[in-house]
């Protein structure tokens, strides 16, 4: 494979991840829409909640839309992801190992960005 095509690869990847999340955001969004109306009197005061409280709150509540819009959102984060390693991965293909080894190093530090700033 050249790397224009891995280059176009990863392109359409991407691209495929953005219209997947929105299209779960927009699913999920509009489900609660029509299950409640005004989705967003429930946000009228701030009540801090951790990630993990929220989605088993709604495994409880059985609320499929709220975990569908959640899905959406963690897709749509994890692209930056994919994408700093993907380009890792291509520059191995060019065998730039210098910038690899700072692609994979950008990847880990969003990786544990992630996991520091996630309250669970």
């Amino acid at each position: 494979m050249s790397l224009h095509e891995l280059e176009l690869k990863i392109s359409h990847l991407l691209r495929a991840g953005v219209l997947f999340a929105g299209m779960l955001l927009l699913v999920g969004w509009l489900w609660m829409w029509a299950q409640g109306g005004d989705v967003l009197t429930s946000y009228s005061e701030y009540k801090p909640q951790s990630l993990s409280e929220s989605i088993q709150w709604a495994l409880i509540m059985n609320d499929r839309a709220l975990l569908l819009s959640f899905a959406g959102l963690g897709v749509l984060v994890t692209l930056p992801l994919v994408r700093v390693l993907m380009t890792g991965i291509l520059f191995v293909k060019q065998k730039d190992y210098r910038l690899a080894l700072m692609a994979f190093a950008v990847f880990m530090a969003l990786v544990a960005s992630f996991f520091l700033g996630i309250e669970l």
